[in-house]
């Protein structure tokens, strides 16, 4: 299957969404992959900003924005983010089965760097939490147990965007802090979320997180590569959307 490879240095967090956003037009599957400056908490899409501690964050030079996606929140800072974008004829039509199909590509990723990862199989409790790694969903990866990267999905007319994060490194209290509910949050997640930094016991590169990723996608679902660019089209829309939605209060706060 060939596909785009699109590499980013960061953006900032409205132009990130844009950018994901604006690759569901595209006629070729994209592997994108991107950073984030400034740090940012990224909400689920129904997700209510009334579970959010926004004075902490404004203080702590973290950006608030909403994704197209569900789930919960995920703060990007020592990570590097993934999005995938597949028509839905490629993939099962289980969003479930899709998104473990997607995941295989971060599972094979991380063996490649020397961790064993697997797909969360199964559910522990009905913990409905305001912080993505509090609790891995069905198809996310964990390492001893541990959640190492979260994911969402949005399908749109015929397209899937899968996008996630692979934490590098974490800063649990700074993540538990975001939130209102933080009281007891960090010692759950202590017990609940680790990165590829921790379970390596040495600094690990994004360079290094990103050629093993290529890897990973390229192997687990048989990617050909073509790297390249966002078209001029793309970056026409990107814009509209930066300017239009997700850098606007009324879509980024709007619950």
């Amino acid at each position: 299957m060939k596909v785009r490879l699109i590499i980013q240095d960061a953006n900032t967090p409205p132009m990130n969404m844009a950018i994901d956003e604006a690759l569901m037009s595209s006629e070729l599957p994209v592997l994108r992959l991107y950073r984030w400056s400034p740090s940012a908490l990224s909400l689920g899409y129904a997700q209510s900003v009334n579970e959010i501690n926004t004075t902490f964050c404004t203080e702590n030079d973290i950006a608030i924005v909403r994704r197209i996606t569900g789930g919960s929140a995920v703060l990007h800072e020592h990570e590097l983010t993934y999005s995938v974008v597949l028509g839905e004829d490629i993939l099962p039509a289980s969003i479930v089965r899709s998104c473990r199909m997607i995941s295989g590509g971060i599972v094979r990723a991380l063996a490649l760097l020397g961790i064993t990862a697997f797909p969360h199989e199964s559910l522990t409790g009905n913990l409905r939490s305001s912080a993505c790694f509090d609790e891995p969903s069905w198809y996310e990866i964990i390492v001893d147990g541990k959640k190492i990267a979260g994911s969402a999905q949005r399908r749109v007319r015929g397209k899937v965007l899968q996008h996630g994060a692979l934490l590098i490194g974490i800063d649990i209290e700074k993540y538990a802090r975001c939130f209102n509910d933080s009281q007891g949050l960090a010692a759950r997640l202590v017990g609940r979320m680790t990165s590829i930094s921790g379970k390596l016991g040495r600094p690990v590169s994004y360079g290094e997180t990103g050629e093993a990723l290529k890897r990973g996608f390229a192997e687990a679902l048989r990617m050909e590569f073509v790297e390249e660019g966002l078209t001029p089209d793309e970056i026409r829309l990107a814009k509209e959307l930066h300017d239009g939605k997700y850098s606007r209060d009324e879509w980024n706060f709007k619950r």
